[in-house]
């Protein structure tokens, strides 16, 4: 017997992978209580670590890491998304804030640690001290 395929079969098939290929991919957009998320405060570019703490229409309450808190639209909030190996930005003791890399994140998701790109100094730190890049 023949492993041809009739090309009658396959255009079907071909045709709906190629339609999908062409359909912009929705934004993964965290709108639920307790999501943990990504949002910029007050008039940051940058976006800071936090959980939906509360939601009322398009509306939602972030409770920050930092232990801050501020209601944001929810197209300006994004699911959290650190891994390691990730660029991010933290606040060293000085108060400044400097380029880092994720080493590691703890599965209590808010310790991890961090190599800064300046100087190559290891930290253990809080994801409360730290933020996304623009």
């Amino acid at each position: 017997m023949s492993d041809h395929v009739p090309l009658r079969r396959l255009l079907p098939a071909a045709l709906a992978l190629a339609l999908c290929s062409l359909a912009p991919a929705a934004p993964v957009l965290a709108h639920d209580v307790g999501d943990w998320v990504l949002a910029p405060w007050r008039d940051s570019t940058q976006t800071f670590p936090g959980v939906v703490g509360g939601k009322s229409g398009s509306s939602l309450t972030i409770q920050f890491d930092d232990g801050t808190r501020e209601t944001r639209i929810s197209d300006e909030v994004r699911a959290f998304d650190w891994r390691v190996g990730g660029a991010i930005e933290c606040q060293w003791k000085d108060g400044n804030w400097y380029g880092a890399r994720i080493r590691w994140l703890a599965s209590d998701g808010l310790t991890m640690q961090i190599r800064y790109d300046d100087d190559g100094t290891i930290e253990r730190t809080t994801t409360g001290k730290c933020r996304s890049p623009n």
